[in-house]
């Protein structure tokens, strides 16, 4: 037999969950697109702003945050924009969940344990954005676009080979 067809008939389930994690990623990501305008206030505006608000003030009550729009203010102001709530990292992680070879449970569990953790790691990403401002606005274009991107997405990797790695998982045999 030839290296490639071997190569690929031995890790033909491999191959099937990485286009079946981008068919679902690019699915997930449509479905985002047309309904922004309706998942947006909730997501943006309630589940991230508000939340962040709230997380400021339990930390640093003298801070004294409230929102205005898409900004929280209090002693500095960050602007919290559409793209910053999340959610493309979270629908990564459930697309990746969904189309790795497991039990409906350990997927269930994969996807709520994921998804709150990135949930609140974004929430703390946007409150040390606000203290980067307040404190050290020199630093504020390296901790938002390079550390905390990066982060999020290593965070994503790091839930996904855990989860991976808790499965009691035996490939499908191709033979």
């Amino acid at each position: 037999m030839n290296l490639l067809p071997r190569l690929f008939w031995n890790n033909a389930w491999k191959i099937r969950f990485f286009f079946g994690f981008i068919a679902l990623f690019i699915f997930f990501l449509t479905i985002q697109y047309f309904t922004l305008s309706y998942t947006s206030p909730f997501l943006v505006d309630t589940m991230t702003i508000r939340a962040s608000s709230i997380l400021i003030n339990v930390i640093t009550p003298d801070e004294k945050t409230m929102v205005e729009g898409s900004a929280i203010i209090g002693k500095a102001t960050v602007v919290v924009m559409r793209g910053c709530e999340g959610v493309e990292v979270m629908l990564m992680l459930i697309a990746a969940v969904i189309a790795f070879p497991a039990g409906i449970r350990y997927k269930i569990f994969g996807i709520i344990a994921g998804t709150l953790i990135i949930y609140i790691f974004n929430l703390l990403r946007i409150a040390g954005l606000y203290y980067t401002i307040r404190y050290r606005p020199d630093l504020f274009d390296m901790m938002h676009i390079y550390a905390g991107q990066t982060l999020i997405i290593l965070l994503f990797l790091i839930l996904f080979i855990f989860w991976v790695s808790g499965i009691e998982h035996n490939p499908p045999s191709n033979r």
